[in-house]
Order: C-alpha cells, then structure tokens, then sequence
C-alpha cells in the first residue's frame, strides 16, 4: 500500500467476500506518519459517518492511497474505494 507515493505497509489477502478483500496487514518504514489517519478513519466508522467528520474520512483518499502489486507483474496498481487498517488486520473495495 502507498500513501502520497510512499510505501507504508503490505497487504497479504487473506479473504474476499463479496466487495471486500480482507488482508493480513505488514506496516513499512513510512506507517508511522499515516497512522492516525486510518485510526481517525476507523473511529468515524464506529461513529456512524458523522457529517461533521466528513473531511477527515476523505483525507486518506485525497493523500493518493494506492495498492501495488509487488510480484513484479505487469498489474497496474489501483485506488481502493474504501480501505480500512486496524492492527495487523485490514479490508479494502476496489
């Protein structure tokens, strides 16, 4: 996964269920400094999406989150409708 151009973590999938994939999540080198974004993301979602919070939900996808293969295939990467990262567990919509 890279965040702004910046690899921040990697996502082993581990499931998929209808739209969602669900991954075992690896934090890299540059987690630390987007974190508190996802954790913001997740505390919104157990809140129920809250209006008044719209702007901080939309920051992650704004920063230019985008998944990359890493086999070293010809697969373009993707921006994910949705993804979440919750410890060492994440799940995304393409």
């Amino acid at each position: 996964m890279h965040v702004a151009g910046r690899p921040v973590g990697l996502l082993h999938l581990t499931d998929t269920d209808m739209f969602w994939h669900a991954c075992r999540f690896e934090p890299l080198e540059g987690w630390d400094a987007v974190r508190p974004l996802f954790d913001a993301q997740n505390e919104i979602a157990a809140e129920g999406f809250p209006p008044q919070r719209a702007g901080e939900f939309r920051e992650i996808r704004d920063r230019g989150v985008e998944l990359r293969p890493t086999d070293g295939g010809a697969r373009s990467g993707f921006t994910p409708f949705m993804i979440y990262v919750e410890g060492v567990r994440a799940r995304f919509r393409r």
